[in-house]
């Protein structure tokens, strides 16, 4: 079912197309048509995405997918209306939810300027949201990539995914084998086909902006940097689209899907956590993020320190609970590792009350484990921890040198170390063993023994 109350203000607009026809110059259209078209045509998929972005689905619900769309000009209207190159229609018999589809492929950028035209062309239409693609990362679907004045937000939502996102996202629904239609699993798999060919436009993020090795000189230069500075800004938003590159790239690799980890505070406001990326630099010279991985024993976290120029991943896990002595909690983590050449690898211990933590080398704690414990502590360890530090000295400037080792710094950690340790988890409970029932004459002896004590007792 079409929306009248949307579609009676259309001058034109096509279906989304599988396969459409279009001019060579026009990989742009094609791109955004196919996407719908396979929104329209697996359910599954288009649910993954757009419950992203607050879409009301049910089994009921409908999806209207079109592109070219031109809404009629109205008469006090003198200026061109900007066309969105597509609109969704998502229909549940109850409610219907509408929303426009702005992208850009290659290295082209959203422009704020751009965005708040159709943000006005939604609100005057009563559309929904605005859902904007491109090769931009987003912290998440809310956090858009570009600055948008927010008088122009009071009505209409507004949305971003990456093309690696759409891509990374039906990789995940693929392999799953969620979808059970063997066509729509076809359709599936052509589409991500055709979003991993280097003609489709959709591109990783492979380097930080031209402002990156300026803040890094600064702050090697030891000057001061404030919360104003336009180096400092475009840096932290490049950091915030690297570790969104990331997360897809490992998605992608464990057919798992990989989150940011963010407080619910960080979720709703996007201010808020450009906020503390802006008091890290300010105070640490670092920027650094967590990552949620299905089933790992604990967040990995990536850190870039700009003073040191190291790139360190970590993650933290909880000692188990049935040690009684603080080495065998050491051993438990280190025995999961110890059959691998691990390099480079560290091993911190945190300690109860006013005791220091304590660090030794891997290959060191598998041999030594005592040396990890302080002096006369017989206390467990709060917390344990196993990190990786990259020195990059020069390649840390490097635009592209520094995406390259956070990825492969954070994929290979992933790789020797988050997939291999595992939670502890307390054991089950034993069954206790009947015991046998007393024989009749242990029990008279015994009950005579009581009377003979009682009875010198009281005599």
């Amino acid at each position: 079912m079409i929306t009248k109350s949307i579609t009676e203000h259309l001058e034109s607009g096509e279906r989304a197309r599988l396969i459409p026809v279009v001019s060579a110059s026009q990989k742009e259209v094609a791109a955004v048509s196919v996407v719908l078209a396979v929104f329209r045509i697996v359910p599954e998929y288009a649910k993954m995405m757009l419950e992203e972005v607050g879409a009301p689905w049910s089994k009921r619900s409908t999806l209207t997918a079109l592109t070219e769309v031109c809404f009629k000009k109205p008469k006090q209207t003198r200026s061109q209306l900007p066309r969105p190159d597509g609109l969704l229609i998502v229909d549940t018999s109850r409610k219907e939810w509408t929303a426009l589809v702005e992208a850009k492929i290659k290295n082209e950028q959203l422009k704020g300027e751009q965005l708040e035209k159709y943000l006005d062309l939604a609100k005057e239409f009563g559309v929904d949201a605005l859902i904007t693609i491109s090769n931009q990362f987003a912290t998440t679907p809310s956090h858009h990539p570009a600055s948008i004045d927010k008088r122009r937000l009071k009505r209409v939502e507004l949305y971003h995914f990456s093309w690696l996102s759409l891509l990374s996202n039906a990789q995940l629904l693929s392999e799953s084998e969620a979808v059970t239609d063997r066509e729509q699993a076809m359709v599936l798999k052509e589409l991500i086909r055709f979003l991993e060919h280097d003609h489709s436009g959709v591109q990783p993020f492979d380097r930080m902006g031209p402002r990156w090795k300026e803040i890094c000189s600064k702050i090697h230069n030891a000057e001061t940097v404030s919360k104003s500075d336009g180096d400092l800004q475009a840096s932290i938003s490049d950091w915030a689209q690297l570790v969104r590159y990331l997360s897809l790239t490992l998605s992608s690799k464990i057919g798992k899907r990989v989150e940011l980890s963010l407080s619910r505070k960080h979720k709703k406001d996007r201010e808020a956590k450009y906020a503390d990326y802006v008091k890290s630099m300010i105070e640490h010279c670092r920027l650094s993020d967590s990552f949620e991985i299905p089933n790992t024993a604990g967040e990995i976290h990536l850190e870039a320190d700009l003073r040191r120029r190291t790139v360190s991943v970590s993650m933290q896990v909880d000692p188990p609970g049935d040690k009684k002595r603080p080495t065998a909690a050491i051993n438990w983590l280190t025995r999961q590792l110890k059959n691998d050449k691990i390099e480079n690898a560290l091993i911190t211990c945190q300690w109860p009350r006013k005791t220091h933590a304590t660090t030794k080398p891997l290959e060191h704690a598998l041999e030594y484990p005592d040396d990890l414990v302080p002096e006369n502590c017989k206390d467990l360890p709060t917390r344990l921890e196993i990190r990786r530090v990259a020195s990059l000295a020069g390649r840390f400037r490097g635009a592209r040198t520094l995406v390259e080792d956070c990825e492969q710094q954070f994929v290979t950690f992933y790789r020797d170390v988050g997939q291999k340790v595992t939670p502890w988890t307390p054991p089950p409970p034993k069954y206790k063993k009947e015991q046998p029932p007393p024989d009749e004459n242990d029990l008279e002896a015994s009950m005579e023994e009581i009377r003979s004590e009682m009875s010198e007792k009281f005599s």
